[in-house]
């Protein structure tokens, strides 16, 4: 996919047209917006989403994505920014922020949000067009900048407390009626998912989505109550992020069947074998709300990873380099020089990095109930997607069969860890468990016979801002982790 001529060329006339997201707070506009038709604001919405950089992926500890011997790079006298996420040297966390000039995810959302939701929400009334073109352009607009700032807090501020969100710093609120001119201040975590809300409640009440977009790129009826779920499961209103899953699955609670559907072959190279594989396409899936897509290509699967999947489960179906070589070496040695790893090698397949999709709505419906003390309804939500998932040969209901609160605890964990494989949003369960009571973890990983373990109060949780934002917004001097 490629960003279509036409948006390029709108967005070029558009007010908000930025040299780069980082400083979008900071820049003097150029010109006016020249968008006056509803047609003209739906073309910025023509845009190319990819799932953003690894770091989150790497932090969560199941993958790292490299070309060269991991042991070689760690032995540097000189660490790299990806050594430091990989050992989670917490000591060297300045470092870290220093050789973090820019941030692929800030430039990303705060695009979306600068460059597209807040020029159609800020032109959208005085533009010609239908009432209804209206009310689309206006929630989708309004859901895509509510997720944007849902991954972003999550990324560089600390994961939402009850207790103390209301002081933790959090990142920078831009609506339609902020001063792009006027550098501006970090607001607390609370008032960025407050916002996070308001934008979902808004979308709803507007009620401008169909429940089928015009493609997977395009927001639909079930993202604001998806987005404003997964806000909810955050800020622990368990019962409020129930009734917006559930809202979200009424109006699609596909899971992709992985067992009979989305197959396809891979045909090795050396001796030409042939080899079962998940095939997703790349359009989107039936379970996709909205895509944002990202393939999976040497992303180096650890051994603890794929030995939390469960017996059976399809992922252990992707197509991966091994495959390539018809499982005449461990290709994981040569590319990284850790036998064992599970080098990804799928170029047919666009997995959904953080978009919006039913099976994590099962998943915030399993641990809502588990909090409301429902066991049985929580592994009831967990089987929705795991008789999906699951070879049929192996599958055994939880439901009936887990009792115990411990027991289903666990179970939530794995299904969600094996589910969020491809996806940042396993950073943000991890992160987010870690404020709950009774759920906080390390996790750990070996590299060439090396444990590191990031721990439940590390500040390698919480990304650094990117410099270039820290020299040109005098409003923000400190990372969030330093507060």
């Amino acid at each position: 996919m490629r960003i279509n001529k036409i948006f390029c060329a709108a967005l070029a006339a558009a007010a908000l047209s930025l040299s780069s997201c980082e400083d979008f707070t900071e820049v003097q506009p150029k010109g006016k917006n020249l968008l006056s038709t509803t047609d003209q604001l739906e073309m910025l919405l023509n845009y190319e989403y990819y799932g953003g950089n690894n770091d989150m992926r790497l932090m969560a500890g199941d993958m790292i994505y490299a070309f060269s011997p991991l042991a070689n790079e760690i032995s540097k006298p000189t660490k790299s920014r990806n050594v430091i996420i990989w050992t989670y040297d917490e000591a060297n966390i300045e470092k870290m922020a220093e050789l973090t000039a820019s941030d692929a995810d800030y430039t990303y959302y705060y695009g979306i949000i600068g460059k597209i939701s807040n020029p159609i929400l800020q032109q959208v009334e005085k533009a010609t067009g239908s009432d209804d073109a209206k009310k689309m352009l206006q929630s989708e607009a309004l859901t895509l900048r509510a997720w944007s700032y849902y991954i972003l807090i999550n990324k560089f501020a600390k994961a939402y407390s009850p207790a103390s969100a209301a002081n933790d710093p959090g990142i920078i609120i831009m609506t339609e009626e902020t001063d792009i001119q006027t550098p501006q201040s970090k607001s607390t975590v609370q008032q960025v998912y407050d916002q996070i809300i308001a934008d979902c409640d808004k979308a709803i009440e507007t009620g401008g989505l169909s429940a089928s977009a015009v493609n997977k790129m395009r927001m639909n009826e079930a993202c604001p109550h998806a987005v404003k779920a997964l806000a909810l499961l955050s800020m622990q209103r368990w019962d409020e992020a129930e009734t917006e899953a559930r809202k979200a699955l009424a109006v699609n609670a596909v899971v992709n069947d992985y067992n009979n559907n989305y197959k396809g072959t891979l045909t090795g190279y050396m001796i030409g074998g042939t080899y079962d594989v998940i095939d997703r396409g790349k359009k989107g899936t039936d379970e996709d709300y909205f895509l944002n897509p990202n393939l999976d290509f040497y992303n180096s699967f650890s051994p603890e990873a794929f030995d939390y999947l469960e017996e059976g489960h399809a992922y252990r179906r992707i197509s991966n380099a091994n495959m390539m070589y018809d499982y005449l070496m461990d290709f994981s040695t040569t590319l990284i020089g850790e036998p064992g790893w599970q080098p990804t090698f799928d170029l047919n397949s666009y997995w959904n990095d953080g978009g919006l999709r039913s099976p994590q709505m099962y998943l915030v419906v399993a641990e809502c109930e588990f909090h409301k003390g429902n066991i049985d309804a929580a592994m009831e939500a967990l089987d929705k997607i795991r008789v999906n998932r699951i070879s049929p040969d192996v599958y055994q209901p939880l439901r009936g069969n887990v009792t115990a609160a411990g027991d289903a605890k666990e179970h939530i964990k794995q299904v969600t860890c094996n589910e969020l494989l491809f996806s940042v949003d396993i950073f943000i369960a991890k992160k987010r468990w870690n404020q709950v009571s009774g759920w906080e973890a390390s996790y750990s990983r070996t590299i060439s016979g090396q444990t590191y373990t990031i721990k439940p109060d590390s500040k390698m949780w919480i990304f650094p801002f990117p410099q270039s934002v820290l020299n040109n917004n005098p409003n923000i001097t400190k990372h969030n982790y330093e507060e």
